[in-house]
């Protein structure tokens, strides 16, 4: 999971660079300065009444509201006030954060006040703690929220007024607004939003490799051609667009996923009595008809001959069948590969493209190999969160076998066995050990030095995504329409037929442990007094 730094400590943190930032005027130094234990800038100051108030040049006071009030934008214990998102983007001013680190703040602003109330209807003084429930999230509720949260969307007209009127009294170098327009600027906040660069520190190195990510596309852009670049951004958006459709399907497919998990607790705290004793009894016939057929096949076999094999075959036949479903699902997928085209038109070659896919899957595994990863230079800079990503693809990596190299594109699990796939993870890897220490998902960062393979990296991933898109809304569609569950949903509509139903379940269950008796007593006939095969 992210980990989330808030608001109040991000502030400060960019108030305690006040002192060495080169961007400071002098004018603003004059104003707000140390002096022994007194600190230049104090949160009293964002109060508009304060006598050394944070103010602009023209006399534009950074904070709106009063002392009293702004400075309890830093108590998250129980009597916190959320800063107007005006202020926060006048501050970011006022301390000459560029567009990035300004948009991540108030980003974060918003989110702050909307987690807090709208998803878990906190108030002042109700004796919650913000900062718990801000930082003690179940991940599941929180890709909820964020499926739900909606910034303003005026945000690229309040920045750039307010840039326009304060930002010129700074040498900044460039236009506040990069060159952005409101178009490229709302694709920025869901890239942004997508990667949850607002849950991060301003000042650490996740949102300074984003911004710095994000100017090098621009500069892309601007020099490529226009072709290029109306290329990328119809890719870029698909992309992006992929990438929430498919987040969307996920929380669906777990919620989902909950709902049926109740309806069988709700089942089971109804008939679950009856339901073990059927199973149970389903189980000894099961186990019973083996043992009778194991020994008219094999009459001198004994009792441990018989029990030791139908442990073996247990185990052996659930493996089998493992795999035969996997087989099957993939083999009317996996003839169509000979004659196929890949995506330059040219005829893929069964031979080359499973040779090309067992390279790569070398790679992969040789790169993640325990004691090759633990003398990678980045390995001792590398998060925890980074080093579990790379060792559930090492996982993952081991877990192909090499008959099933050659998945097609669509199949669920192709993301490990297709040549595109496995370039994908391969990226993945490399993106992961050449960015140690700064915890983002690298599937949400476009890979490429140059606008021609970021095209190319964007349109392998939307090809990806569309295959995941489509296996992931098969997987909902099948929870959706599990017979088990709208059967018992059904049922425990219906509290008139609860009755009845646990009388069928008992009358099931007697009439399979009478079966199961029958055939025990056929068995125990084929041995002698002692036991001893006849």
């Amino acid at each position: 999971m992210t980990p989330y730094s808030k608001l109040g400590d991000d502030m400060d943190a960019v108030i305690r660079s006040f002192h060495t930032n080169p961007a400071v005027t002098k004018w603003q130094r004059n104003i707000w300065r140390a002096d022994g234990k007194k600190k230049a800038i104090t949160h009293d100051m964002f109060g508009c009444d304060h006598e050394k108030a944070l103010a602009f040049e023209d006399g534009t006071t950074v904070g709106s509201l009063k002392k009293n009030s702004a400075r309890r934008f830093w108590d998250y214990a129980g009597w916190h006030v959320f800063p107007p998102v005006e202020d926060v983007a006048r501050f970011c001013l006022f301390m000459h954060l560029d567009l990035y680190r300004t948009l991540a703040l108030v980003l974060k602003a918003e989110w702050e006040r909307f987690f807090a109330h709208e998803v878990n209807g906190w108030r002042a003084a109700d004796g919650t703690s913000l900062t718990d429930i801000l930082l003690d999230r179940n991940e599941h509720d929180l890709r909820e929220a964020l499926a739900r949260f909606q910034p303003r969307e005026d945000l690229y007209r309040l920045i750039g007024d307010l840039a326009a009127r304060h930002a010129p009294a700074f040498d900044t170098g460039r236009p506040f607004l990069e060159g952005h327009t409101p178009s490229t600027f709302g694709e920025l906040v869901k890239e942004m939003l997508m990667g949850r660069y607002h849950f991060h520190s301003v000042v650490g190195a996740e949102v300074s490799q984003f911004a710095a990510r994000a100017r090098k596309e621009f500069l892309l852009l601007v020099e490529g051609t226009e072709k290029e670049q109306q290329a990328y951004a119809i890719e870029k958006a698909r992309w992006v667009s992929l990438r929430q459709e498919l987040e969307d399907v996920y929380l669906l497919i777990e919620n989902q996923r909950i709902r049926n998990a109740h309806t069988r607790r709700e089942w089971l705290s109804l008939f679950g009595k009856e339901e073990i004793g059927l199973r149970e009894a389903a189980l000894m016939l099961e186990r019973r008809d083996m043992r009778l057929n194991l020994k008219k096949v094999n009459p001198s076999w004994s009792r441990e001959d018989i029990e030791e094999h139908i442990e073996r075959e247990e185990a052996q036949r659930q493996l089998e069948l493992t795999r035969l479903k996997t087989d099957a699902a993939l083999a009317p997928h996996l003839v169509r590969i000979s004659g196929e085209t890949g995506a330059e038109g040219k005829t893929v070659e069964p031979d080359r493209y499973l040779k090309e896919c067992k390279t790569v899957l070398r790679q992969i595994r040789r790169l993640l190999h325990p004691d090759r990863l633990m003398h990678h230079p980045s390995y001792g800079h590398l998060t925890e969160g980074q080093k579990e990503r790379l060792e559930e693809m090492l996982l993952a990596a081991l877990e192909v076998r090499p008959e099933e190299l050659g998945y097609p594109e669509g199949y669920m699990l192709h993301d490990m066995r297709s040549l595109e796939g496995l370039k994908s993870a391969l990226t993945r890897v490399e993106a992961i050990l050449g960015n140690p220490g700064v915890e983002v998902d690298e599937r949400l960062t476009i890979q490429g030095e140059t606008l021609p393979e970021k095209l190319t990296w964007l349109q392998r991933e939307v090809k990806l995504l569309e295959d995941e898109v489509l296996a992931a809304k098969a997987e909902l569609q099948a929870l959706f329409e599990d017979e088990d569950r709208v059967r018992e949903r059904a049922i425990l509509k219906d509290p008139d037929r609860h009755d009845r139903v646990r009388a069928d379940l008992a009358a099931r269950t007697g009439e399979i442990r009478r079966d199961a008796e029958r055939l025990e007593r056929d068995y125990n006939a084929l041995f002698g007094p002692e036991g001893e095969a006849r």
